[in-house]
């Protein structure tokens, strides 16, 4: 969001009134400054939201506010969200896991694994492999073929056939599609299918609870409003999703690029529990810097699937982790593993205010649970 455009948006917020809400019980331990949380969800016009922080050991606080949807009940420590481009950074975390096992390599060419390639126009020779996907530095474009398959379903095939590399071939360049062939390529290395391979992978292991398909969702899973413009109906109907026929599961490397880059549905505390394990030693390669986010983010740089935090009015150290924004919600995992602490908001739709990259919501809890 430019500044101009930015400022705008924040008076016109201004002007709409505070939301009116109680705080539900901690999970687990006490929320330092619990009521300064809150103040900020009323302040960024929060609809509903959970806020779980995390240690090196896992949850240890979290608080709920407001409401999952218009006209839904009130949001809770357990309520499931789609976490949006936060799925990034989880589907990343298992990726290196994968490769340090040694059942993938994310330095191998990714076409071995496709039924199309994956190599620029302008660049030919040069390979494409998992690291480049999980950073941003592939080639790849969120074209207008993009957008049109969120409707339409196209293979993979056909998206590249159309606007999906970029101008520059090793450049950096936030792209979804990028990051959703993850899970095509995925397919093609382990032969199982994208949500098979992250249960094994990740979430079992860990035991939390997550699915990429909302009809699998067990418990209340949180719509998406947009607060300004306010909208008439919810822009991500939990109840209209979850009534949806499954969709194919096993592997379909022409299709399943619809997974990774957004659509992990998951609760705060088990989100919570998953930052408490990527704060460990051996998750550091996937916070070294790649690539910068350049003029679109003078604070931000990437790392494997990985923001890089830094910012001193938000806190001294580098914070690590990553940002959810779509359908009028938006979410954070930011973490600091020098001083193992690290917090999880996600909203059912909030102010979506930001100067670049990250969103006002975001980083004014950050400043609280970071300063």
């Amino acid at each position: 969001m430019e500044n101009w455009k930015a400022k705008i948006y924040r008076l016109s917020l201004h002007a709409q009134p505070l939301p009116a809400y109680t705080q539900h019980n901690a999970l687990t331990g006490a929320v330092p400054d619990a009521e300064g949380v809150v103040r900020t969800l009323r302040a960024q016009r929060a609809l509903g939201a959970t806020v779980a922080l995390f240690d090196g050991k896992g949850v240890t606080g979290a608080l709920a506010a407001g409401h999952i949807g218009r006209g839904r009940e009130e949001a809770q420590i357990d309520t499931v969200y789609r976490i949006a481009s936060i799925t990034k950074h989880v589907v990343a975390m298992a990726c290196y896991r994968l490769h340090e096992a040694g059942r993938i390599d994310l330095n191998a060419d990714v076409d071995a694994f496709l039924p199309c390639s994956l190599r620029h126009p302008k660049a030919p020779d040069l390979p494409v492999t998992l690291r480049r996907l999980l950073s941003h530095t592939a080639g790849i474009h969120d074209g207008t073929l993009y957008n049109t398959s969120l409707m339409k379903g196209l293979s993979l095939t056909e998206m590249l056939q159309g606007d999906s590399f970029t101008e520059n071939p090793t450049a950096f360049e936030y792209s979804n599609l990028g990051a959703g062939i993850v899970a095509c390529v995925l397919e093609g290395m382990l032969q199982k299918g994208f949500e098979e391979i992250m249960q094994e992978a990740l979430f079992k292991p860990l035991k939390v609870t997550a699915t990429f398909y909302p009809q699998k969702v067990q418990g209340e899973l949180a719509d998406a409003w947009r607060i300004l413009p306010r909208s008439r109906q919810a822009n991500y109907d939990a109840a209209a999703r979850r009534a949806q026929p499954l969709p194919k599961e096993g592997v379909d490397t022409q299709h399943h690029y619809l997974l990774a880059q957004g659509n992990l549905c998951i609760s705060a505390p088990d989100l919570a529990r998953i930052g408490a394990e990527l704060m460990k030693e051996r998750y550091a390669p996937m916070r070294k810097m790649i690539a910068s986010f350049g003029a679109r983010a003078y604070n931000l740089s990437e790392g494997l699937g990985t923001f890089i935090v830094e910012d001193k009015e938000i806190c001294p150290q580098k914070l690590y982790g990553h940002q959810g924004l779509a359908y009028g919600a938006v979410h954070g995992i930011f973490y600091d593993p020098a001083a193992q602490k690290g917090v999880v908001i996600l909203t059912s739709g909030c102010s979506e205010a930001r100067n670049g990259v990250l969103a006002d919501i975001n980083k004014a809890i950050m400043k609280k649970v970071f300063r």
